[in-house]
């Protein structure tokens, strides 16, 4: 027997949730001061075995080493699975302390749910939730599998009784089905099925030859349509071509309008008369002599030949510009011309493949469509009506199938009901004997208890004490904690039912967090007496040689030292983590 002992908010909680996280548990809650830790290393024993799991830190890619001390084996396992078929660690866990891989139907358990509903009982359920409220299907499943409830074979009856119901309704309503359509003269007598069947089948074969027509113009149409879009890419792509030529001689005739104009400043400037004054001082200039500069009177070349010469050279070259100009307005007209043409037949190809798009593709389309739609629903009617056809006699024969299969039904539900009856008288035998154990159990923390029963289909309790009617435990007061106590000595019982049954197979080990919460301060005996019980249990050893080790969480010390009983103080200068932060 294990206390941790300190008050709300110690860290009580925190070491007992980190017991199990090793083993695989993938819902147990994690606190940072877990989560922080790089490994996490539980030694255990398992039937003489001794055992460690290493859990790497909370990621999604986490794994398990599981170690056998005894030959120092060890396997490597993920948390999730990654992979169809691939074994986790909890499952390994559930297979090593022998608890079964129980389903039925949707449901399934794992490693958490026993966790959950019978190893552990959680600080914020305790005093709330009947065994760590989970789901009913799930707890039940549980302890059937726990309690040896759970029969493979049996399942198996189950699902053949409930396969072959299913079969049964089936044709019974393939039956009543036939026999409707007859009774409002749809299928008076096979003579009028064969007209049916005729008449369908030509009107499915004109459905079909419409269908055909239909696919084959909307075949053309699309093949039209498509043509139609190459047009248009092939306008659109020539009308982008014009547009960057007349873009291209714009800018041609643009540089050649400044080159002539260039041209006519040159001409310009030199068809202006000789300045006859001073450049510099603007006065007259004297006569010179022939020959001589008129300004500075030096001899010099023939100015007015060369002048000549220069005039007649720039209005040569003005007169090839102007020309020149005139070539390139006249190609800018023709790109211009060319674009807009372009432009035109582009814009008319849009338009025509639209309309045709509207006009023709699309209601040959929905033409087809519903051809289409119409030849698959008659093609269904000529299907049944063939059906019926071949089965001229198909009330006489349907109901032959219908009797094989109510014969095969009724031998699996005997089959099933007779195991099933077995399975019931021993389920009985079986609650009935953990009811008691769970009286004893509540009469020891509880004297006050006069009666409990636990429910053999759902496991549900009602507990009575005296001077008050028996209640659920959904009815029970949350004062006083008598949820507490019904979800303790429960587990307790199961613990004891599990000694003396061998097909009972429940771990010899208990968390309880914590069982003095709300208890002390309101009845302080029933709490005395729940550690006491607590401390009995986990004194006394199986037949194994082995007791069942319990954990739990008290928010004071022990009024007096117990043998054999060890108490962790949590606290400020106590704490389960080295690393922890202490609090003020």
């Amino acid at each position: 027997m294990t206390f941790f002992v300190g008050h709300s908010g110690a860290g009580k909680s925190t070491a007992l949730e980190a017991l199990l996280y090793p083993l695989g548990l993938t819902t147990a809650t994690i606190m940072p001061e877990v989560g922080a830790c790089q490994q996490i290393r539980l030694t255990f024993r398992v039937a003489g075995t001794r055992w460690h799991a290493t859990r790497s830190g909370s990621n999604p890619r986490a794994r398990v080493s599981v170690k056998n001390l005894d030959d120092d084996t060890e396997r490597s396992l993920p948390v999730r699975s990654a992979k169809a078929g691939e074994m986790t660690a909890g499952a390994f866990i559930q297979d090593l302390l022998g608890l079964p891989q129980a389903a039925r139907g949707a449901t399934r358990v794992d490693l958490d749910d026993y966790y959950n509903t019978v190893l552990a009982l959680r600080q914020h359920t305790i005093a709330s939730a009947f065994l760590g409220g989970g789901k009913d299907e799930e707890r039940v499943l549980v302890l059937e599998a726990i309690l040896g409830l759970w029969d493979t074979d049996l399942a198996g009856l189950e699902k053949n009784a409930a396969e072959t119901t299913s079969r049964f309704n089936k044709a019974r309503a393939e039956l009543t089905a036939f026999k409707k359509l007859r009774d409002k003269g749809s299928l008076s007598d096979p003579d009028r099925v064969r007209c049916d069947y005729e008449q369908k089948q030509r009107e499915h074969a004109a459905a079909a030859n419409a269908w055909q027509k239909a696919a084959a113009a909307l075949n053309s149409a699309v093949g039209e349509h498509g043509r139609l879009i190459a047009l248009h890419k092939a306008a659109d792509a020539d009308r982008r071509k014009r547009a960057k030529q007349a873009s291209a001689a714009h800018e041609r005739l643009q540089a050649a309008t400044a080159e002539h104009a260039r041209a006519d400043g040159v001409l310009g400037e030199l068809l202006l008369p000789p300045a006859e004054d001073c450049t510099r001082c603007g006065r007259s200039l004297p006569e010179r002599e022939p020959g001589l500069c008129q300004q500075c009177g030096q001899a010099c070349q023939d100015t007015a030949g060369q002048r000549e010469r220069d005039i007649a050279a720039a209005r040569a070259k003005a007169e090839r510009l102007r020309l020149k100009l005139r070539r390139l307005e006249e190609a800018l007209a023709a790109a211009l011309a060319a674009a807009e043409q372009s432009e035109d037949a582009a814009a008319a190809a849009l338009t025509e493949r639209d309309a045709y798009d509207q006009h023709r593709l699309q209601p040959a389309r929905t033409v087809a469509q519903q051809a289409e739609k119409c030849a698959h629903g008659l093609s269904r009617d000529v299907a049944q009506l063939k059906q019926w056809l071949e089965s001229s006699d198909f009330i006489t024969v349907q109901q032959q199938v219908i009797d094989a299969a109510k014969a095969g039904m009724e031998t699996a539900k005997d089959a099933r009901d007779a195991a099933l009856t077995a399975h019931e008288v021993r389920r009985k035998e079986i609650v009935a004997r953990w009811s008691e154990l769970f009286l004893a159990r509540l009469q020891q923390i509880n004297p006050e208890i006069e009666t409990a029963y636990i429910d053999p289909t759902d496991f549900t309790t009602r507990v009575k004490e005296r001077g008050h009617p028996d209640k659920t435990f959904t009815e029970s007061s949350v004062a006083g904690s008598p949820r507490v106590v019904i979800n303790v000595a429960l587990l307790l019982a199961l613990r004891d039912l599990g000694r003396i049954g061998t097909a009972v197979h429940v771990p010899p080990l208990m968390i309880i967090d914590s069982p003095l919460a709300d208890l002390g301060a309101v009845d302080q005996a029933t709490g005395l007496r729940l550690v006491e019980t607590l401390i009995d249990v986990a004194g006394d050893p199986s037949s194994d040689g082995y007791a069942c080790q319990v954990i739990a969480a008290i928010n004071d010390p022990l009024p007096h030292p117990c043998p054999g009983v060890r108490e962790i103080p949590v606290d400020t200068d106590n704490r389960f983590f080295d690393h922890a932060p202490r609090s003020a």
